[in-house]
C-alpha cells in the first residue's frame, strides 16, 4: 500500500458532543492532496488535487484533477490553495480507502461555481 508524505496535514477536526473526543471530518466538495498510488489516476510519483465527491464508511470517492488532460471542468490556479497550474476535471472517478484520505492534506472547499460544476458531472454520467 502507497503512503505518501504528508507535509503541514490540515485536516478538519470536529468535537463529538457525546465522547468529546475530536474526530477527522472529509466533507464532499473539500479538496484533497492524494498521491497516485493511493487512486490508481495514472503511475506517477506525485501528490494530485482531488475533489472529494462522496464519502462511506471505508471509503471515499474523489475526482482527480489534471492539468495535462483536458475535460469538461477547467479551473484556473486560484480555485484552490492546492492547484499551481489551471487545469480540469472530467468525470473520472476514483475510490481510496478512508484512512488515506483522513491522512491527505486537506485545502478546504473548491471554490464555486468550480465545485459545483465538478460534482453536477458526476451525476450527468449515471
Amino acid at each position: 500500500m502507497c503512503r505518501a508524505a504528508s507535509r503541514g496535514v490540515a485536516t478538519k477536526l470536529e468535537t463529538d458532543p457525546r465522547s468529546g473526543r475530536r474526530l477527522a471530518v472529509i466533507a464532499v466538495g473539500d479538496v484533497l492532496l492524494l498521491h497516485d498510488c493511493d487512486t490508481g489516476a495514472s503511475s506517477k510519483n506525485v501528490l494530485r488535487p482531488c475533489v472529494v465527491v462522496a464519502v462511506g464508511s471505508a471509503v471515499v470517492v474523489v475526482a482527480p484533477r489534471s492539468v495535462s488532460a483536458r475535460g469538461p471542468v477547467r479551473t484556473p490556479a486560484s480555485a484552490s490553495t492546492a492547484f499551481t497550474k489551471p487545469g480540469s476535471f472530467s468525470g473520472w472517478r476514483c475510490r481510496v480507502g478512508l484512512l488515506a484520505a483522513l491522512a491527505a492534506e486537506t485545502h478546504g472547499q473548491l471554490a464555486e461555481p468550480y465545485r459545483s460544476e465538478v460534482l453536477a458531472l458526476g451525476r450527468r454520467q449515471k
